[in-house]
C-alpha cells in the first residue's frame, strides 16, 4: 500500500501560485460552504450569496500572488469576501432594494416568519462592524478568538462590538416586535 502525503494548505497555495490551477479546487472545496454562509449572513439572499462567494474565489485566485504566505489564508480570503458583500449591500441600498433572506423557514407559523423577518431587518440596520460580529458569532459559531483572527481586530474589541451589537439589536427588535423601551 502506497503512503500518500496530504499537502498542507500552504503547499497547495504555493502550487497554485506556480501555475497549478487544478490545485485551487482544493481551496474552493475547503472553503465554499463557509464562504457561502458568511455571504448569506451579509446579504440575506441565497442567489446573491452564491454569486458573491463564487466571485470571491475568482478574485482571491487573481490576487493570490499578492497573498502573504506567512499569514493564514482564511482571514485574507474573508476580507475579500467581506468587501464584496459590503459593496453589494451598498449597491442594493442605492437601488432602494431591501435585501430579503432566502432561507427556508422551518416552521410554517406566521409568528415564526415574522420573528425571522424582524431579526434580519434588525441585523440589516446594525452598522457593518456590529453586523459582522453578530453573523460570525451566532450564525457561523466562531469563537471570540476566531472572530479576532478573521477580522484582524483584538479580542477585546470583538467582545465590545458584540456587546454593543446585541444591545442595539435588542432595541431595534423592540421596535419591530412592538415592545419598545427594551
Amino acid at each position: 500500500m502506497e503512503n500518500v502525503r496530504v499537502l498542507t494548505e500552504h503547499e497547495i497555495i504555493l502550487a497554485v501560485i506556480k501555475g497549478n490551477k487544478e490545485a485551487y479546487q482544493q481551496i474552493i472545496t475547503t472553503y465554499m460552504q463557509k464562504a457561502y454562509y458568511i455571504a448569506l449572513g451579509f446579504v440575506h439572499n441565497h442567489q446573491d450569496a452564491l454569486d458573491l462567494s463564487q466571485e470571491c474565489f475568482i478574485k482571491a485566485y487573481r490576487k493570490l500572488k499578492k497573498y502573504d504566505l506567512n499569514r493564514p489564508f482564511f482571514p485574507w480570503f474573508y476580507q475579500i469576501l467581506k468587501n464584496l458583500c459590503i459593496d453589494h449591500y451598498k449597491k442594493k441600498r442605492r437601488l432602494n432594494e431591501v435585501p430579503l433572506e432566502d432561507i427556508k423557514i422551518i416552521g410554517r407559523k406566521q409568528e415564526d416568519r415574522e420573528m425571522k423577518e424582524s431579526l434580519w431587518k434588525g441585523i440589516a440596520e446594525l452598522p457593518i462592524e456590529q453586523r459582522e460580529v453578530i453573523i460570525l458569532r451566532y450564525f457561523r459559531q466562531l469563537s471570540y478568538k476566531e472572530i479576532a483572527e478573521v477580522t484582524g481586530k483584538p479580542v477585546g474589541t470583538v467582545m465590545s462590538s458584540l456587546y454593543y451589537a446585541k444591545k442595539k439589536l435588542k432595541d431595534i427588535l423592540g421596535k419591530y416586535l412592538g415592545f419598545e423601551g427594551g
